[in-house]
């Protein structure tokens, strides 16, 4: 026969069961941040690998603002270069910015530095924590987004972009078309190059691809904007192969003509 004092054992021990299986899950990270839950969290460094101490983190829930304006979550990157956003499940498209004037929020300005994920979005799964790393880009210059825009990979194409004196254009950037219909949205778009002007686009499957550079983000190109193709028509066009980055040597950006 049980005793009333063999029940209440019995008790404690369900209970003590159930708010195991209930407990949220919690994650020490190596700068001390205590995670729970589910999110994204990482670091975020420059380019030399000095935490960016005041830069903040941001998700979107689609890429229709084109990663600007209010965020529908944000972060900023504490003394030790880490963030934690705190979300739910889905699929979320990141940026990290760090603005010169130290604001969480205004259009991206010279001076300001950003970085891209691998790949958005970035896909949270129900009680985990992905972890998300970012390295800024010394110059700031907003890109062209889209679902699957590449940061990294094993096929695409590198070269250099160069004005109209063939010096190095920071801040232009490369766009992809799969024929050399330039009018169009592209289908690919490369970070923007830093001081040396070297750009990598990565495209997601092998094939033609027509190249172009500009240097603003929106709209067809205006007057005076510098501007360039990878060739005249058909030569501004190359093959991309399965693991490999083809080096296409210079393109030239030079004030556009309408």
């Amino acid at each position: 026969m049980k005793t009333p004092l063999f029940n209440y054992f019995v008790l404690l021990l369900i209970l003590g069961l159930v708010s195991a299986c209930s407990k949220p899950l919690v994650i020490e990270d190596h700068n001390n941040l205590d995670l729970t839950g589910t999110g994204i969290t990482g670091q975020v460094t420059d380019s030399r690998g000095v935490p960016a101490t005041g830069a903040y983190v941001y998700a979107y829930r689609n890429p229709r603002s084109n990663l600007r304006g209010p965020a529908d979550f944000e972060s900023q990157v504490n003394k030790k270069s880490s963030y934690f956003l705190d979300l739910v499940e889905g699929d979320y498209y990141l940026v990290a910015r760090m603005r010169l004037s130290g604001a969480d929020a205004g259009p991206p300005k010279a001076g300001d530095a950003w970085a891209l994920p691998t790949k958005n979005p970035v896909r949270v799964q129900p009680g985990e924590i992905t972890m998300v790393n970012f390295v800024l880009q010394g110059v700031a210059q907003p890109m062209l987004m889209r679902e699957g825009t590449l940061t990294s990979g094993d096929t695409g194409f590198t070269g250099q972009l160069v004005d109209q004196d063939s010096q190095p254009l920071p801040g232009a950037f490369v766009i992809a078309y799969p024929d050399t219909d330039f009018q169009r949205m592209p289908e690919a778009t490369s970070p923007s190059v830093g001081e040396d002007g070297r750009f990598h686009l990565y495209v997601e499957r092998p094939g033609q691809w027509c190249l172009a550079a500009r240097t603003r983000t929106r709209g067809q190109p205006i007057a005076g904007e510098p501007y360039g193709t990878l060739g005249e028509k058909n030569s501004s066009c190359r093959n991309a192969t399965s693991g490999q980055v083809i080096d296409v040597g210079t393109i030239r950006l030079t004030p556009y003509r309408q």
